[in-house]
């Protein structure tokens, strides 16, 4: 990313995390996320060295394909969240149409909350790329190892909102998805691995 959850569930949750004390993300670490539903299957990975990110997405659905590749730096900035900009490629393939490939630039502001229950983290990336923008709200119930996300993104040519829950495997840097895509109204399963 039914009525709260689109606007007024992430204001809420958005003002509540910009009123609590943020700490950076960490220095270095790896992301991998991958979900399949019955028509759409997607996969994001994140490598983050000191102050570069490379980032690369990948989406199939129904009736084609698009993915991004990208580069990005933190600015040196004194900011409530952590702001990292640069290059982006992205491409977009349509079963009908011929692809697509377009250069641009990625935005992405995050920020990372400690709790007393776990953490809570929040996530806007926007780039020039079809115009898309993603925006990701997640809460972590420490004890439980249990994370619940909801989140909401589009581009010029897709919206979706996505409500999901994770399971940390014990000791592990692995975790296991399920949700639901409520605007496509389609389930996914997946799972993630995070070092970070």
């Amino acid at each position: 990313m039914a009525v709260w959850t689109k606007s007024a569930g992430l204001g809420a949750f958005a003002i509540g995390v910009a009123l609590g004390q943020a700490l950076p993300a960490a220095a270095d670490g790896e992301f991998l996320q991958a979900d399949v539903g019955r028509s759409t299957q997607s996969a994001v990975a994140t490598v983050v060295r000191g102050p570069v990110s490379y980032g690369l997405n990948v989406s199939k659905y129904e009736d084609g394909r698009s993915g991004a590749a990208n580069v990005t730096y933190a600015l040196p900035i004194d900011a409530p969240a952590t702001l990292r900009l640069g290059p982006s490629l992205g491409f977009q393939e349509d079963d009908d149409e011929d692809s697509e490939v377009t250069v641009g630039l990625r935005l992405v502001a995050e920020r990372y909350v400690p709790a007393d229950f776990g953490s809570a983290y929040l996530l806007g990336d926007f780039s020039t790329v079809n115009r898309s923008w993603f925006l990701l709200g997640q809460l972590t119930y420490a004890p439980a190892d249990i994370g619940i996300e909801l989140s909401r993104g589009g581009s010029e040519t897709y919206h979706e909102t996505t409500l999901a829950v994770q399971k940390r495997l014990t000791g592990s840097p692995v975790s296991l998805r399920i949700g639901y895509k409520i605007s496509s109204d389609e389930l996914f399963a997946g799972f993630s691995i995070n070092t970070f």
